[in-house]
């Protein structure tokens, strides 16, 4: 496999027709994976199912099928992936994209003989039925969705084949309220056909040479009367305006900065894409999913929305609006917020210890770069947005103690990021998070509404943090703040999350300095010799966690996860707090993105290890990357609130 970059920001890759390479995309409502041979790999609608378990995508020239061995090559840039090659008299460039809106899959098969030639595309899926049973009675246990199920597996729905205006339309009824359609420009047939639709289909033409002729076809599943349903017709009739916003998105996907290389445009726009492409509106709902396993039911984090949020802010700030009043609907009136906010707005894994803060967070961010004060007064669940934030921070002061700190209660507590860890009493990712949120709302107070009272009352609760931390929990053996500590135990590992003490200024300039040299030296795989496991990018943890009583699941092994995986938005924030410090912050930056691009990873990935199974892939939260490229005067959190 050979990999490059265009100067507009395409990923190219060079290999031969038979290696997949596939590469995630999706819209408002879906998610897709092309595997660079023609294939849809996966196809899962938002809030509904998974589609294929399996699909095929043939070619033959002359009724010959194609050499697998023949040289591709294989372009991919936002919610398109182009693949070309030639065979046997024919070139073909496969383009397969969505649009910014609909329900459904476009795929263009351009052909152009340089002799007289038959080309033939057959197609054949399968249909992932457990997902749509699993998702139906996941959402609700009814008699309904039962009868549905039943009614699916027993009934025989017709399906049908319809020629007009020289193209074909494929309709056909795949189970319950379950329907897939297929259209083709072109004379088609279905052949194989399973209950209630074609589960495949070909369509052939002749070419003289020198000709050039595109077959097109657009398929869509999904359910007929919702927000689901694409009318596949008009689809195909509107192919190329279609085809017009697809690539209107990818050239809107412009960096704010000047960027020097093919490299750094690929790096910007696959990240700023993984965010936006994560962007979704289901009713009242709209905010950024997670990532692509995190659409059933459709849900938003409230710690995977900050970090996404911040490269979506320069360049769409009216979608950070809506995130803000979206996880402020999540909001419980004794001010818990939970793990996320489903798309029915109840909670998703309750009372956690870094959602509050997030939440504050973010509104302060908005405030600070817009000046879109209107949205302290919009109407929510609490009252107006400015009483969410408020009264989340409220409650988290009644999880303090003496000292001033968050206690995180009890000894098997992973409620916040840090899921598969049990860190318990002092968290320093916690504390730091708490202290400035209570800074954003003495600035929010004092600034907005000029209350002198309440804004001290929180500055003062802020300054008692900040000092106990800096008590508490700094090392001044090792330099750098330990983990977490309890009256039993402390977990005195070097953990790249309490680099938020660097961000949010919490830290000493001597503190920070002396932390983010460690962090270099243990945590960038590249300098840790140690380690063993090679030149991968940064580890989230080192030494690896001491106490096995406290990592669970995936973490539980070294190098996975929570306990030394790679996780890149901390990696890119990490590397933002070097940029604040001076110093060269390329590597947690990028070698993430490269390291997984040369093992065919060609979407941001949720998490990495050199030694174990990957994440998922289009992961929001790894966008952090094109923030730390948008703002690269390293002032993003040290600039103030204004009126």
């Amino acid at each position: 496999m050979a990999l490059k970059y265009s100067d507009i920001g395409e990923i190219i890759v060079n290999d031969k027709f038979h290696k997949k390479v596939n590469f995630d995309v999706a819209n408002n409502l879906i998610t897709a994976q092309f595997d660079g041979r023609g294939g849809i790999s996966k196809y899962a609608v938002m809030n509904k199912y998974s589609v294929f378990s399996a699909y095929y995508s043939l070619y033959s020239i002359d009724g010959a099928p194609i050499e697998y061995m023949s040289d591709k090559e294989v372009r991919m840039l936002g919610k398109k992936q182009v693949t070309s090659f030639s065979e046997k008299g024919a070139d073909i460039v496969i383009t397969q994209f969505l649009d910014t809106k609909s329900n459904c899959i476009f795929v263009e098969n351009k052909v152009t003989a340089t002799r007289d030639l038959t080309f033939k595309n057959v197609v054949n899926f399968g249909i992932d039925f457990g997902s749509y049973v699993q998702q139906l009675l996941a959402n609700r246990l009814s008699v309904g969705n039962i009868s549905k199920i039943i009614g699916g597996l027993l009934k025989k729905h017709k399906k049908s084949v319809e020629e007009y205006e020289g193209m074909t339309y494929l309709k056909g009824e795949v189970m319950g309220d379950f329907y897939m359609d297929i259209a083709l420009n072109c004379k088609a047939v279905g052949l194989e056909s399973e209950r209630g639709f074609y589960n495949q289909f070909a369509y052939e033409g002749t070419l003289k040479a020198g000709e050039t002729r595109r077959f097109r076809y657009v398929i869509g599943a999904g359910t007929r009367g919702d927000f689901t349903y694409c009318n596949i017709k008009n689809a195909l009739r509107n192919f190329d305006s279609a085809y017009a916003d697809c690539q209107r998105y990818g050239d809107a996907l412009k960096c704010p900065v000047a960027l020097d290389s093919g490299f750094m445009q690929a790096y910007y726009k696959s990240l700023l894409n993984a965010s936006l492409s994560n962007y979704k509106e289901l009713g009242k709902f709209k905010g950024f999913l997670a990532g692509i396993v995190y659409q059933f039911p459709a849900r938003t984090y409230y710690r995977d929305a900050y970090w996404t949020v911040l490269s979506v802010l320069p360049v769409r700030p009216d979608l950070v609006r809506n995130e803000i009043i979206t996880l402020a609907g999540g909001i419980s009136k004794k001010g818990e917020c939970p793990s996320a906010v489903k798309f029915n707005f109840k909670n998703y894994w309750g009372d956690h210890y870094d959602s509050p803060s997030f939440f504050v967070l973010m509104l302060y961010d908005y405030l600070v770069h817009t000046k879109d004060f209107s949205i302290l007064d919009v109407k929510v669940k609490a009252g107006k947005v400015i009483d969410s934030a408020n009264l989340v921070l409220r409650r988290l002061m009644k999880e303090t103690d003496e000292t001033g700190l968050l206690v995180k209660g009890g000894d098997y507590n992973r409620r916040d990021w840090c899921d598969n860890v049990f860190r318990s009493t002092y968290v320093t990712y916690d504390e730091a998070l708490y202290a400035r949120a209570l800074f954003a709302m003495s600035e929010i107070y004092k600034v907005c509404y000029n209350d002198a009272q309440k804004s001290e009352e929180y500055l003062n609760k802020y300054n008692v943090v900040v000092n106990a931390i800096n008590d508490i929990l700094w090392d001044e053996e090792k330099g750098w703040y330990v983990n977490y500590k309890s009256d039993k135990f402390t977990e005195d590992n070097l953990s790249i999350d309490t680099v938020v003490m660097v961000l949010f200024g919490l830290a000493s300039e001597e503190r920070a300095d002396r932390m983010l040299k460690n962090m270099q030296d243990l945590l960038e795989s590249k300098n840790n010799k140690e380690q063993g496991a090679g030149d991968f990018g940064t580890l989230s943890v080192y030494p690896f966690y001491k106490n096995t009583q406290d990592i669970v699941q995936k973490s539980s092994l070294p190098y996975y996860y929570h306990n030394g995986g790679d996780w890149p938005y901390l990696s890119c924030v990490y590397a933002y707090a070097k940029l604040m410090r001076g110093m060269d912050y390329m590597y947690p930056l990028t070698r993430w993105f490269e390291f997984n691009a040369e093992k065919g990873n060609y979407t941001p990935i949720e998490f990495f290890s050199p030694v174990h199974p990957d994440g998922s892939m289009l992961q929001a939260w790894s966008s952090s990357g094109a923030f730390v490229l948008s703002y690269p005067q390293g002032d993003f959190f040290t600039k103030k609130l204004e009126k």
